[in-house]
């Protein structure tokens, strides 16, 4: 049957309206899919740790915040939980969570710019928010502030609408209900903004203060917004108290806080220099070149958020919004920019690429304002060409955007050596190793971050539970039962030659030859002869130290004495007690060289194998290199070891044989020091 003219028109029409935005989108979509698993190259230990939440929220591990990355609100490791529900865990859950918010954020942008501008200052943010570097990277990016922009700009969607609706005044119950409708949606929107990130504890202020812009300027407009946006901002507080409660009664839970405490110590102390720098960085930050986030893991050092272009028309877009600030979209604007970094204005332009992100909308709208008012300038100058010239300039200039994008992202950031770096490519492609070969029993992972949270947290999203044991095997190694195992050695972290006397590689795996950690080693260590030790000391029957010995019979005054430990696992639950933020044991060994006096004149306090991830029978070695004074007089001077608690300092026991506590301390065979 032929389609009627009808449908036709109504097929046309609907694709006019919605067709450009859906290409838009689908664009967006693509850039932020393409190679997600493969870039950024790795995890974060931050990203790693939002998925080591949600691994533990599907294993029944429920918590109203999470002690992990400093304090973590909780909605994105929730969110992530859902998506490996549904996909399994791993990388691609973890990461799709944004990709889906960083396109989405892009339709509830469009949404409000059509309704507070027009449709062409609309789809031109639209297309900067798809192809430009900050929100492509954020929507890439594992972590929890990429859900704050589409929050944040529903909430702000939710009081537009308020501010055009009339329902007050008609009082159908019709439109009552929509009007407290919108008021719910507000409310909740704000409360999930307080659910994302630390800077949207300022971000709600956006609201009043543009009360009090519309008491100045637009009173009959103040008048009827006051009760409904009072009325959303007290239904946020009252969904977000819960959170505050809790964070009152575990306030461990919440640490990153104190990177305030500075600037505005300077501040109530009369000194506004900090500030002022802090102040000039956070805006240079946006438009000049060098003076961008540093913060590798987010940004291309230095780079800032708009190219040359894009930064002129953002600063023209600033420029219009306050000659015309008396009109009420113009200076909310203003207003959502300057209250979303605020958060950077205090702490300078270090990682503002995140805790900036409730302004990302804002801030592409700007630009966008920018190249139209240029525009209408342009046609009203010229109005013949003046037009063809603007669809021309708008064409080059937003694919010179989109290429500057790909060329910084896709190539120069993601293929730095200091990216891969920073995302740890060397253990990734160490469990990627690890999963295609037929291991039997534990492998040991040598790393520069046993802790945790750090590498840890990585293979537990990448690599499930496997068996694995960690140290820095450049001082430590920990061998189940004593007996032979095989290791993962990276360039980085190379066996002490003490360990290595007893490791067979096997096979040697290149990466890249210009990365930081260009290789990693699969090796064998030999089974220990236990036989030979005779000492057993025990401490809190939870650790045995079986050996003790210095590698050298002496030192020369500046050297760096080394002291071997042999210590075996009996029962890692009396290691220590359980602490956050990780709920683990989290022991440290020190060693002492003591003086004539009796108080340590060289000392060191270290483990580099934790005791979060020890299992019983377990056999630690642990070297301890303590340098000598150079001023330290020939002697033999004695030593002493022992455990305790990090976060407590308190010691573990040495007990007698008859399990009683007689000590905190073990002495070690003394130190000599010779002439040199």
């Amino acid at each position: 049957m032929p389609v009627c003219s009808r449908c036709r028109y109504n097929a046309t029409r609907m694709w006019k309206r919605y067709g450009p935005i859906l290409l838009i989108l689908l664009l967006a979509f693509g850039l932020r899919l393409a190679a997600l698993t493969d870039l950024p190259p790795g995890l974060t230990h931050d990203e790693a740790n939002h998925g080591r939440e949600a691994i533990g929220i599907l294993n029944g591990i429920w918590l109203f915040y999470f002690p992990l990355n400093y304090g973590s609100e909780p909605l994105y490791s929730y969110t992530v939980a859902g998506f490996m529900a549904l996909l399994g865990e791993g990388l691609l859950a973890l990461r799709l969570v944004n990709v889906m918010a960083g396109t989405a954020v892009i339709a509830a942008v469009y949404a409000w710019a059509n309704r507070a501008f027009d449709r062409r200052v609309a789809l031109v943010t639209a297309v900067l928010l798809a192809l430009s570097f900050w929100p492509l990277a954020t929507s890439r990016e594992a972590l929890r502030a990429g859900l704050l922009p589409l929050f944040m700009t529903l909430a702000v969607w939710f009081f537009w609408q308020l501010f055009n609706h009339r329902s007050s005044v008609i009082g159908h119950r019709s439109s009552v209900i929509g009007h407290w409708s919108l008021v719910i949606g507000f409310g909740v929107c704000v409360a999930v903004t307080l659910h994302i990130y630390l800077a949207a504890r300022v971000a709600w202020l956006l609201f009043p203060l543009f009360l009090l812009y519309l008491l100045l300027v637009h009173r009959p407009h103040f008048w009827r917004m006051w009760r409904p946006t009072l009325a959303g901002l007290l239904l946020a507080a009252l969904l977000v108290t819960p959170m505050f409660l809790y964070l009152e009664r575990y306030p461990y839970a919440l640490t990153r806080l104190d990177m305030l405490d500075r600037p505005l110590n300077d501040l109530r102390q009369g000194n506004l220099l900090p500030l002022a720098r802090n102040v000039t960085g956070a805006l240079l930050a946006f438009v000049w070149p060098g003076q961008g986030d540093q913060f590798l893991a987010y940004n291309l050092p230095g780079r800032p958020v708009f190219e040359a272009v894009t930064a002129a028309f953002f600063l023209v877009g600033v420029a219009v919004c306050l000659w015309r600030w008396r009109q009420p979209q113009a200076a909310f604007l203003l207003l959502w920019f300057g209250v979303g970094i605020l958060p950077s204005l205090i702490t300078g332009a270090t990682a503002n690429t995140t805790r900036n992100l409730a302004a990302l909308p804002a801030v592409f709208i700007l630009p966008a304002i920018g190249f139209w008012a240029v525009a209408g300038w342009a046609a009203a100058r010229w109005p013949r060409t003046g037009w063809w010239v603007t669809a021309v300039a708008l064409t080059v200039w937003l694919l010179w955007v989109g290429a500057t994008t790909i060329n910084d992202y896709f190539i120069r950031w993601g293929q730095s050596p200091e990216v891969r770096g920073a995302y740890q490519r060397n253990l990734v492609e160490a469990l990627a190793y690890l999963d295609g070969q037929e291991i039997n029993g534990p492998v040991l992972l040598s790393t520069v971050y046993p802790g945790p949270v750090h590498d840890p947290s990585i293979a537990l999203v990448l690599a499930g539970d496997a068996d694995f044991r960690w140290a820095d095997a450049r001082y430590a190694l920990v061998m189940p039962d004593g007996k032979e195992i095989l290791a993962i050695i990276p360039a980085s972290t190379p066996l002490h030659p003490l360990f290595a006397a007893i490791a067979q590689p096997q096979q040697t795996i290149p990466l890249r030859p210009d990365d930081l950690d260009p290789s990693f080693t699969l090796v064998e260590l030999a089974a220990l002869e236990m036989g030979d030790w005779v000492t057993a000391v025990n401490l809190n029957d939870a650790l045995t130290l079986r050996h003790v010995i210095w590698l050298a019979e002496s030192v020369e005054p500046g050297g760096v004495a080394e002291l071997l430990t042999i210590w075996q696992v009996q029962d890692p639950a009396r290691v220590g007690p359980i602490v956050p933020p990780a709920f683990t044991t989290d022991v440290v060994m020190f060693t002492q060289v003591l003086g004539a006096d009796g108080r340590p004149f060289a000392q060191r306090d270290s483990l580099e194998a934790p005791s979060w991830s020890w299992q019983r029978g377990d056999v630690i070695l642990q070297i301890h290199a303590l340098p000598i004074p150079a001023d330290a007089a020939p002697g033999e001077y004695p030593a002493i070891i022992g455990v305790y608690d990090r976060a407590s300092g308190v010691r573990l026991p040495v007990w007698n044989d008859a399990n009683e506590p007689v000590d905190d301390k073990i002495n070690a065979p003394p130190l000599v020091v010779h002439t040199p």
